[in-house]
């Protein structure tokens, strides 16, 4: 058998195609190369080329996207190997092209099927660029637009706008049903958001449930307001609430870095003014900001320097005008801020977990008072305490609460431990289960601002309480002549009454809402009128015997 049979049989057997050629020397150059051989893989995948054909007249049938005859000249002259990659149109098949050159004598071309590796690898870009789950563009593609958006805007006095949009409660979902639950409503959410985008509109997924909305060439800034509230309208059919903030490139900044934050500051003050709403940013709002930011670098070193202190406000039986007991509150003094409200520190300690470190202090703080006050002035009234539901649903309370008890040796049965609805959110079972447990340990447990939130009957029949306060804004009304709070608040006091409950109306001021809450057979009373939150100083005076001791509303 000649050696050239036997080579092409070899050959012939390998997987991949391969063609061979040797040079056509013309004075010492390459003129041509004339195709000695093909594989049968070559006949099928690239071309099927006739042996002693001309490579320069018939490679515009393949290789059309390579330089093939530069690439083997450039083989034979060096001795090195040349590499390409191709698309083959006829079997949509990307190659890599390798020649390889024996001496001078021929060249063998070897192409190698990398379809999978040039798809794998397109996936992998678009995968850099798009949001895996909703297939919306993620945040590294807007970044990679936004700075051209930003240079164009600036060059040509452009308008545009952000919508920071955030899902309501996802989280909450998640924990309460399944994070695939969650990932549902994220796929429901790109759908809805998909049916908005225009030539100038484009989405984003920004992240966990952000979603950013990029408005080009917009002429006003209302534009913004009516897209925002389309989609507002959108998803409310679908029975998804999400909350959004809009900043306007330049009316607000020309930096992008600040155009994202303000839109996002203002995303999150709509959520502190109730959710489901969109907010334009406004200056005010950043100021905010830079205070929760200074609140959170404070915080810490201020407790540790004492800032912190307990206030203690009074309660008082309306039939006997006996003492029932005080609730504990915190307050926060900062020397180069001054006095900081409840209302803006306590989110800020709860969104960084330093109200773990408050709670516990002020646990241990308000039973210490009330041990010492029935050791020293033969005080027999209760102490309440109010607990974060951040601070509740640590796994730690019931131990820390346990330890509070065992460090002071207060008597559990005259402490009450107070929470608002707002423990209930994220996870109903959880939170009745810590209670039970809390009442278990001989603790009383109030439900604070009742009538403010959406499901109050429902808590009522589900939390082990022992005492419902009544919410001021109820109180402050109660003396209008509709008699629509009146008449409210006489049927809390009943049901609850009825149910074995013990009634607190807060805000008590006036002397005419006091005697309205008496025909109402309310049972205790707190607020101005019978004293302000007073320092333990105060209060200690009073139980020695000083009644004149107590701050009250004049």
């Amino acid at each position: 058998m000649p050696p050239e049979i036997l080579f092409k049989d070899v050959v012939d057997i390998i997987k991949i195609p391969i063609l061979i050629a040797e040079p056509v020397w013309q004075n010492e150059n390459i003129s041509d190369f004339e195709i000695l051989y093909t594989n049968s893989e070559f006949k099928k995948s690239v071309a099927d080329i006739k042996e002693k054909s001309m490579l320069n007249s018939i490679r515009t049938e393949f290789l059309t996207d390579v330089d093939f005859f530069g690439m083997s000249v450039q083989a034979i002259m060096t001795g090195r190997m040349f590499a390409e990659t191709f698309f083959a149109e006829k079997t949509e098949t990307w190659f890599s092209l390798e020649v390889n050159a024996f001496g001078k004598k021929f060249i063998v071309a070897a192409l190698t099927d990398i379809t999978a590796k040039v798809r794998y690898t397109e996936q992998l870009k678009l995968s850099l660029v798009t949001d895996t789950l909703t297939a919306l563009p993620n945040r590294f593609q807007f970044y990679k637009e936004f700075n051209s958006i930003i240079d164009e805007a600036k060059d040509k006095n452009l308008m545009f706008g952000l919508i920071f949009f955030d899902i309501d409660n996802l989280k909450s979902l998640n924990d309460s049903k399944s994070q695939q639950a969650g990932d549902m409503v994220l796929i429901k959410a790109a759908r809805i958001f998909k049916t908005f985008e225009k030539a100038d509109v484009k989405i984003y997924r920004f992240g966990g449930d952000e979603f950013l909305v990029l408005a080009k060439n917009i002429s006003y800034v209302d534009s913004l307001y009516t897209i925002g509230d389309a989609i507002l309208e959108a998803f409310d059919a679908e029975n998804i609430n999400i909350t959004g903030g809009i900043s306007v490139f330049p009316d607000n900044t020309t930096e992008g870095e600040d155009l994202i934050k303000f839109a996002d500051l203002a995303m999150h003050s709509a959520k502190k003014a109730g959710r489901h709403r969109i907010l334009m940013f406004t200056p005010d709002m950043q100021k905010e900001f830079l205070r929760i930011v200074m609140f959170k670098s404070k915080m810490p070193e201020s407790f540790e320097n004492g800032d912190f202190e307990l206030f203690f406000q009074p309660q008082f039986d309306i039939a006997s005008n006996k003492l029932r007991g005080f609730e504990a509150l915190l307050r926060w003094h900062e020397p180069e801020i001054g006095s900081v409200s409840p209302d803006e520190f306590i989110p800020v300690a709860e969104e960084t977990g330093f109200i773990k470190t408050l709670g516990t202090w002020v646990l241990e703080k308000a039973f210490t008072c009330q041990y010492s006050w029935e050791e020293k002035f033969d005080y027999d009234g209760i102490m309440s305490v109010n607990v974060s539901p951040v601070q509740l649903m640590d796994d730690d309370f019931l131990f820390v609460l346990d330890e509070a008890v065992r460090k002071t040796g207060v008597i559990p049965s005259h402490v009450e431990i107070e929470v608002t609805e707002g423990v209930l959110i994220n996870d109903t079972e959880k939170a009745v289960a810590i209670l039970e447990q809390v009442k278990a340990k001989g603790f009383r447990i109030s439900l604070d601002d009742f009538g403010t939130g959406y499901s109050s009957l429902r808590y009522l029949q589900i939390l082990p309480l022992t005492t419902l306060k009544i919410d001021k804004s109820f109180i402050q009304s109660i003396t209008e002549k509709n008699g629509v709070s009146e008449n409210i608040t006489n049927a809390i006091i009943s049901m609850v009454t009825k149910m074995g409950l013990d009634t607190i109306a807060e805000g008590v001021e006036k002397v005419d809402q006091l005697l309205i809450l008496q025909e109402l057979n309310c049972k205790t009373v707190q607020g101005f009128l019978r004293g302000k939150p007073m320092n333990q100083a105060t209060i200690e005076d009073y139980l020695s015997g000083n009644k004149n001791a107590l701050d009250y509303l004049k």
